[in-house]
């Protein structure tokens, strides 16, 4: 178990990291139930081969030179594109993620914390299945046209997921923001019109710009790590239960005062109890 206020950063365990796992576990009905097997798979599985996974493959395929890439730029639309409600895996994508952007506000606006993290970790999974089916590696050589629509789609995605994630990961925010070569004082709230923009994800970066250096968001955590982390730290579980509940709280605190909009675009005051 973890005694001391620094134990978690002798871990160099990113901070992002331990805010996710607490977020996720965070109390409801019962008490938080700490063990680093659980940590390692909410990091692997969810973290890296999700959210980084996704976020990553868009970002490093633009990155590409040309000829096998865009050369870092959002590629350019043409009259000749096809309709993007017309290619499907597309139009199921939006479909999805206008609901669960409606979720998410909901979610947020009653303080559901880890309802509102679950929407966002089902959007990018949404966002790797659309590539999967997409087939945009595929594209890239047989249909030039669908493939700019998927890559402008996926990295309005990418961007729609750190502004989602601000509330729960802003430091990680920060980086998708770097990555994307965005200023850091880029205005990630769901501002009025946001929502609707998310129906149109194609739009939401412009073409022709170009994003910074794409770079692995999360780092897996081995067996054996682990199991060093295990015996380092090990301990009573009441210990455990007590700092996972006072740092959950601390962070759910800051949450309460997060603002977002509801599907008119109309601003909201933080919500009380």
């Amino acid at each position: 178990m973890m005694q001391k206020s620094n134990d978690a950063k002798d871990t160099n365990i990113p901070v992002e990291v331990w805010r996710y796992y607490l977020l996720t576990n965070r109390p409801e009905v019962s008490d938080t139930l700490f063990t680093w097997a659980d940590l390692q798979a909410k990091l692997n599985s969810e973290l890296l081969n999700d959210l980084g996974n996704f976020i990553n493959r868009v970002l490093s395929f633009i990155a590409k030179p040309p000829g096998r890439g865009y050369g870092s730029i959002i590629p350019q639309p043409s009259d000749a594109d096809p309709d993007p409600l017309q290619h499907e895996p597309t139009r199921k994508l939006v479909g999805s993620i206008v609901d669960y952007v409606e979720q998410y506000v909901e979610a947020m606006e009653k303080v559901k914390l880890k309802q509102g993290l679950k929407i966002v970790m089902s959007i990018s999974s949404e966002g790797n299945g659309y590539l999967q089916e997409s087939k945009f590696w595929k594209l890239y050589n047989d249909d030039q046209l669908s493939c700019s629509l998927v890559i402008r789609t996926s990295a309005g995605l990418v961007y729609l997921l750190a502004c989602l994630l601000e509330p729960f990961m802003p430091s990680f925010s920060l980086e998708v923001l770097k990555q994307l070569n965005l200023p850091p004082d880029t205005p990630i709230l769901l501002e009025k019109g946001d929502i609707d923009r998310v129906s149109r994800p194609w739009e939401i970066l412009p073409a022709g710009h170009k994003i910074g250096t794409p770079a692995p968001l999360f780092k897996e955590l081995k067996d054996e790590e682990v199991e060093f982390f295990r015996e380092k730290f090990a301990g009573s579980q009441a210990d455990r239960i007590v700092r996972a509940e006072a740092e959950a709280e601390k962070i759910a605190e800051k949450l309460k005062k997060t603002k977002v909009s509801d599907s008119s675009g109309k601003k909201q005051r933080p919500v009380k109890h």
